[in-house]
C-alpha cells in the first residue's frame, strides 16, 4: 500500500512540476532521471575505464606531476547538446545532476581497480567570490556522487583557492598555464600528509587547472595523487594504434 501511495503521489508532482530531460529537453518518464533514455544511451562515453598510459592521462603530467591513476568518463564537445549537462550544474542552479553524474562516474569504474587505496578526495575549489555566486562547487557535488557509491571520504578544507582568475573558455595553452599560477594554496599539509588523494574536477581541457591543484596538493609529504573528472576534451580522444604496434 505505502508502495503504490508513494507512485501515486509521484506522479502527481511530475503532472504538476514535469521533469525534463537536460540534454534534449524532452519531458521525462517516471523512471528517468536527468536524462531521457534516448540521451543516456548515447552519452559521448569515453570507454577509458582508468586505464594507464591513456592520452587523457599523459596530458595531466609535467614535471612535479605524476597520476596513479587518471580517468575521465564523457568527451566533452563544444556546442553539443551535451554541454548542457555541464550548464545546468554550473550555472542553473542544478547540483543534484552533478551528484547524479558523480554516482554514475563510480560506477563506471566499479570492477577496475582504480579506487583501491585513495585515501580521500580533494574537490578543485572554487574561489570564495566564485562560491558565494553559485552557492555551492560542482566539483563538491561530484566527488559527493562517487562518495555515495565508493565511501571515500571529501577533503574541502586542505587545498583553498584565492584567487578569482578569469575564465580559460578562449584561452591559449600558454595562457591558461599563465593564468592558473599561484591560484590554490595547501591550507592544511598534515590533513593530506602521506595520503593518497583523489582530486575531482569538472572538465578537464589542457589540464592546467586541475596540474595546479595537484602541485598544491603536492606539497604535503609523501602524498601521491589520481585524477578523475566528469567530462575532457574531445581533442584528448584516444588515437587507435598503428596495426604493427597493437597487441
Amino acid at each position: 500500500m505505502n508502495i503504490h501511495l508513494r507512485h501515486i503521489g509521484q506522479s502527481i508532482l511530475n503532472t504538476l512540476f514535469p521533469r525534463y530531460c537536460c540534454v534534449c529537453g524532452r519531458r521525462l518518464l517516471e523512471s528517468e532521471q536527468d536524462l531521457c533514455l534516448n540521451c543516456l544511451f548515447e552519452l559521448p562515453m569515453t570507454n577509458l575505464h582508468g586505464k594507464k598510459g591513456s592520452t587523457f592521462e599523459r596530458i595531466l603530467w609535467d614535471d612535479a606531476v605524476y597520476t596513479q591513476h587518471a580517468n575521465s568518463m564523457l568527451y566533452y564537445r563544444s556546442k553539443s547538446n551535451y554541454c548542457r549537462i555541464y550548464f545546468m550544474f554550473k550555472y542553473h542552479n542544478r547540483p543534484e545532476i552533478a551528484v547524479n553524474f558523480g554516482r554514475m562516474m563510480a560506477q563506471e569504474l566499479q570492477g577496475t581497480d582504480f579506487f583501491e587505496g585513495i585515501d580521500c578526495m580533494v574537490p578543485v575549489p572554487l574561489s570564495p567570490q566564485r562560491m558565494k555566486q553559485r552557492g555551492y562547487n560542482q566539483s563538491e557535488r561530484l566527488a559527493y556522487g562517487i562518495s555515495l557509491i565508493t565511501g571515500i571520504p571529501i577533503d574541502t578544507t586542505s587545498v583553498i583557492r584565492n584567487v578569482d582568475n578569469p575564465t580559460q573558455t578562449h584561452m591559449s595553452v600558454s595562457e591558461r598555464r599563465r593564468n592558473v599560477q599561484g591560484i590554490f594554496e595547501l591550507a592544511d599539509a598534515e590533513a593530506l600528509q602521506n595520503k593518497h588523494v583523489l582530486i575531482v574536477d569538472d572538465v578537464i581541457t589542457t589540464g592546467s587547472t586541475t596540474r595546479a591543484c595537484a602541485r598544491a596538493v603536492l606539497k604535503a609529504e609523501g602524498t601521491k595523487i589520481s585524477i578523475i573528472s566528469l567530462g575532457t576534451s574531445q581533442f584528448n580522444k584516444e588515437k587507435p594504434k598503428p596495426f604493427w604496434i597493437r597487441p
